[in-house]
């Protein structure tokens, strides 16, 4: 199991979901700016149901920024999806056919993170 990079601890489905978001949030920011990513994600907070966690959340936010955003968010999960990689110590290559959620779900399967298990 792969670690966070900052502890020993193996990261779970809830550890890579919150990585992913705290990675997406940091890339905004980084990005857009302070105000902007915020904005992004309080509208995010606060339009979709608090139930909403884990991976319904990832997708959630995905789809906020695709709505938001338009084009412009595929590099930003590009620039997600290559520092995800590095931070669990895998090799990013993209894959025809692949969007966003579905790099999500394989890194689920290869570091047995994920509910499904699945590749």
């Amino acid at each position: 199991m792969k670690s966070n990079g900052h502890t020993s601890e193996p990261l779970s489905g809830k550890g890579l979901d919150d990585l992913v978001l705290k990675t997406i949030i940091g890339k905004l920011k980084m990005i857009l700016g302070e105000e902007a990513a915020k904005t992004i994600y309080v509208y995010v907070t606060e339009s979709y149901p608090k139930s909403e966690e884990g991976p319904e959340r990832v997708k959630v936010l995905i789809g906020a920024l695709r709505s938001i955003l338009g084009f412009a968010s595929s590099p930003i999960e590009r620039l997600v999806l290559k520092n995800l990689h590095l931070v669990l110590g895998l090799k990013y290559e993209e894959k025809e056919g692949y969007d966003f959620l579905d790099y999500i779900t394989e890194l689920r399967g290869n570091s047995s993170m994920g509910k499904d298990g699945q590749k």
